[in-house]
């Protein structure tokens, strides 16, 4: 072998070796960047994930105090009820006192007071009727606004 082939294969091999030396540090670079890239993933992915767990538990919390408010809503039309119920029996009662009554000049005037105290009781019924749809709705719509 003559000294140029000796030196053309000295500079193929030299290159060779540099070529595959660079590679070498440019794959350790490229490790280093993707472990420091997968570390700042996971630091972030913990970040986010805190914040929607703590949104969550927020969410949690108004659903939670919403139904509450509900609830008691509801239990308030439970008490209409009771008024409801009084007034009825109140009825009733005008309703007896009235039958007992002897018949006389005023039959007239018992038939329109008979009439009155059964108009009363049926505006009372729809009066509670309506109050406690309007109690639910109220308690549904405020327990809707306070979730969002």
């Amino acid at each position: 072998m003559n000294a140029s082939t000796m030196k053309t294969l000295g500079v193929a091999l030299a290159l060779l070796v540099s070529a595959f030396a660079g590679y070498r540090y440019a794959a350790a670079l490229y490790t280093a960047d993707i472990s420091a890239m997968r570390a700042d993933y996971a630091a972030r992915a913990a970040q986010l994930e805190e914040t929607y767990r703590a949104k969550e538990r927020e969410s949690a919390e108004a659903l939670s105090a919403a139904w509450d408010a509900r609830d008691r809503a509801l239990s308030d039309a439970v008490d209409l009820r009771g008024d409801l119920e009084r007034v009825r029996r109140e009825g009733a009662d005008l309703r007896r006192r009235l039958s007992a009554t002897k018949p006389g000049a005023c039959d007239a005037c018992r038939a329109k007071l008979a009439g009155c105290v059964g108009l009363l009781e049926e505006g009372a019924g729809l009066l509670a009727e309506g109050a406690a749809l309007s109690q639910r709705i109220a308690a549904d719509k405020d327990a809707l606004a306070k979730m969002k």
